[in-house]
């Protein structure tokens, strides 16, 4: 069978046809997905097996620790009970003799002692001396009946530590041999515990015992059986001696700094990678529960890991030999489906001969490249034709309609791009307007055909019931909606509708609006005049409460003589502004609220929101002529003070003082150019006294301004917070001396003025991804 397919290979690379692409595409198609899932396998097993292998290594750290804790507690523990003593009710076993004078002829207290000494031994494993020392007397009774004086006990650090007692024991870590001292010449942990009067008072403590343990034998407690031979475990103490080691040559000898630096720093329990004895290691580290000490078990990782060698190896054998299966079937349905296709190509050629003699063009040598070529290209032609053509309608529609609402269109004009119906003899007109200010404050002028997009989907979705609905903008912030029917749409189901479009614009939208709503009865010869009703209801907005409808014959028409008033007195002062003279801008605005003051037949609760509507024209006019532009935040402070605001008095007094006088200092600000040397300084301020106490107080007192001017001029001249500023460059000051110096983290902390070496680690790493420990060693390699 396999020769049949070989024998077929000529066929398929003629060279004329190219259709030996065909077999390459068959055979990435077979083969890629086969070894994706070798791949896929191999990786969920291998990292199985690691997480298996690292669990394994983690259980037995926490089995050292639980074996040498339980040890150490006995011990502790039966000191405790020879040791414990109260005034109230129990006097210790040893207390009575602590405050006596030991002597050499005082048979019967020496006798008395070291009963108890021999009993506390023989209650202890890997104990090699148990001693009494008594402050009074100056004097040591041994576990093996020497009385000693402290110059024969030869162990002044033990002695030391006795005398320095707090009403808890203390342990002495091991120690490789006690200088001068004949009785102890092997590898020793001391544990002391006072003899006092009362064990909760200091000032008792009258003596102690001194337990010197074998710490060859208490290390060999560390190990578990296991099957890895370069499996090891030990216990450090802070300063990086071996306290314990499951091999006792290398008790009370140091690791290296490195070593030491990646223990301290390592997460509980979690894989660490590490040099062991020059192998590298994976080891677990895990905390002492009394002690600065920390366990840890390390095993090679080519041991560790051995296994999951050989499953990678086994898995891709696997996968190799089900791609080389997967070939062979892709060979043998490549050569099946290229008849047909070779059959289809020949009539193509026939149909195609004639085109290209009369042409004179040359003769194709990928029949099927350029056949599919050519219907992709017509069906993608064909589409675009399509989407433009819809795309055209709807411009054209919408512009047709925007159009004939001003008037600029005669009704057989419109008619023919409009999609009314013939017998819609009704049109309901909704003029749909925002405040503009907080319109820009909420969606900025990009996402303005966002916002149109959503609310034509709403209009659709909650009128839809009404009839026939149409949707355009013809301004930011502004949106007609007409709803087309056969029959006249009763009031209150017209205001039921204008209603519930309000409330789901305020639901979903976050935004208050307004709707202006008048009708046509003559259908869309009509419109016209029905949208200038409209637009003049809207203007009575600023006198009602937003998400209100206005309908147009429940206006009165007395209010629009002063609503012109208003309207051109908003224009002077915008005008002003324009030309920047906030003077006159301001005196335009004292004219305007004399007059309310004097004629008016408004309240200034119902005209809050043509001060609103005011305020937002003002600064929008500043933005883009003086471009001085209010933050969201400031812009809501503003309008939550104007809102504070109970007479026409107080809403002049706010404009003058909050609106105009901001403006000034915002165009002062624009002016003075001395600002910006002044956050210069406070910069080079920065650098050369980062290493001391700065605050934003501080800086502010050193230039003359409140913190609020510093903070605001920081960061509109810098980019940056202040606060960020000054942990940034500390940041990278750091980053210099772990690089070019050999200052040690604590001390680089200290001088960083950081209150701790673990805040200067956790914000080391949150900056630089990393801890000043990895960045060392990181910069160290990368200059070696």
């Amino acid at each position: 069978m396999i020769q049949h397919m070989f024998a077929k290979l000529p066929l398929l690379r003629r060279p004329i046809y190219h259709k030996q692409k065909l077999i390459i595409y068959m055979l990435l198609l077979s083969t890629i997905p086969v070894l994706v899932f070798g791949l896929f396998i191999t990786n969920i097993l291998t990292t199985t097996i690691q997480d298996q292998a690292s669990l394994y290594n983690k259980m037995l750290v926490q089995n050292a620790q639980d074996r040498m804790h339980d040890q150490l507690k006995k011990i502790d523990e039966l000191l405790l009970q020879y040791t414990y003593s109260s005034q109230s009710d129990y006097m210790g076993i040893l207390t009575q003799y602590a405050g006596k004078e030991l002597s050499a002829t005082d048979i019967d207290t020496f006798r008395q002692i070291k009963n108890i000494l021999v009993n506390i031994r023989s209650g202890m494993e890997h104990v090699i001396e148990v001693d009494f020392y008594s402050f009074h007397s100056k004097k040591i009774l041994t576990s093996d009946n020497q009385f000693l004086s402290e110059e024969q006990f030869r162990d002044p650090a033990a002695l030391d530590k006795a005398r320095q007692l707090s009403i808890q024991g203390v342990w002495i870590d091991t120690r490789t041999s006690l200088p001068a001292n004949t009785r102890i010449n092997q590898n020793v942990l001391t544990l002391i515990r006072p003899v006092a009067a009362d064990s909760s008072a200091k000032k008792t403590i009258t003596g102690a015992i001194i337990a010197y343990l074998d710490a060859d034998t208490l290390g060999n407690k560390l190990a578990s059986k296991s099957s890895y031979k370069t499996h090891e475990v030990f216990v450090v103490n802070e300063s990086g001696q071996v306290v314990f080691h499951n091999d006792r040559s290398s008790i009370g000898t140091r690791i290296n700094q490195d070593n030491l630096d990646q223990i301290t720093q390592a997460v509980t329990l979690e894989p660490v990678k590490m040099s062991v004895n020059g192998v590298l290691s994976i080891a677990n580290v895990l905390p002492a529960r009394n002690q600065n000490w920390y366990y840890v078990s390390s095993i090679s990782e080519a041991e560790l890991y051995q296994n999951v060698n050989h499953v990678k190896l086994l898995v891709i054998s696997a996968a190799g030999a089900l791609v080389v299966v997967a070939a062979l079937i892709a060979l043998h349905a490549a050569t099946s489906l290229y008849r047909p296709v070779r059959n289809l190509t020949r009539s193509i050629e026939a149909i195609r001969q004639t085109d290209m003699d009369a042409t004179d063009n040359p003769k194709p040598h990928n029949e099927i490249e350029q056949v599919n070529r050519a219907i992709h290209e017509m069906l993608k032609h064909n589409e675009q034709l399509e989407k433009n053509l819809e795309a055209y309608k709807d411009k054209m529609e919408a512009h047709t309609l925007h159009q004939y609402l001003l008037g600029n269109l005669q009704e057989p004009d419109a008619r023919t791009d409009l999609r009314f119906k013939p017998n819609e003899c009704y049109i309901a007109v909704m003029l749909l307007e925002f405040d503009p200010w907080k319109l820009y404050a909420k969606y900025p002028q990009n996402d303005q055909f966002l916002l149109y997009f959503a609310i034509e989907n709403m209009a659709l979705e909650v009128m839809n019931a009404y009839g026939s609905i149409h949707a355009l903008m013809l301004q930011p912030g502004r949106f007609v909606i007409l709803i087309a029917r056969e029959k006249v749409l009763e009031a209150e189901l017209l205001r039921q509708a204008s209603n519930k479009l309000l409330q789901v614009i305020q639901q979903y939208l976050k935004l208050t609006a307004t709707l202006s709503v008048s009708y046509s009865l003559q259908g869309l010869s009509g419109l016209p005049e029905a949208y200038k009703q409209a637009e003049q209801a809207a203007r009575y907005r600023f006198v009602l409460q937003e998400e209100q409808t206005i309908f147009i014959n429940e206006l009165d028409p007395s209010m629009s003589m002063q609503f012109e008033d208003i309207a051109e007195s908003t224009y002077k002062i915008l005008d002003k502004l324009k030309l920047s003279h906030v003077e006159e801008a301001e005196a335009e605005f004292v004219q305007l609220m004399e007059g309310l003051k004097d004629g008016s037949m408004f309240s200034v609760e119902s005209i809050h929101g043509f001060f609103s509507q005011l305020i937002g024209s003002i600064y929008r006019c500043m933005q883009v002529h003086h471009s001085v532009a209010l933050t969201a935040e400031q812009h809501r402070v503003l309008l939550s003070s104007l809102s504070k605001q109970q007479t026409l008095g107080e809403v002049e007094h706010f404009f003058i003082a909050s609106v105009f006088g901001g403006i000034r200092e915002s165009l002062a600000e624009r002016s003075l150019p001395a600002q910006a040397e002044q956050i210069r300084q406070l910069v080079d301020y920065i650098h050369e006294h980062y290493d001391q106490d700065i605050s934003l107080q501080h800086c502010a007192d050193w230039l003359g301004m409140n913190t609020f001017q510093v903070s605001r001029l920081f960061k509109k001249h810098t980019g940056q917070n202040f606060v960020d500023y000054v942990i940034h460059f500390r940041i990278e000051q750091a980053k210099r001396m772990l690089i070019d110096t050999d200052m040690r983290i604590q001390d680089i902390a200290d001088k960083l003025r950081y209150n701790s070496v673990q805040n200067f680690i956790r914000t080391f790493k949150k900056t630089a991804g990393m801890t000043p420990g990895q960045y060392r060693k990181l910069h160290n390699k990368d200059e070696n």
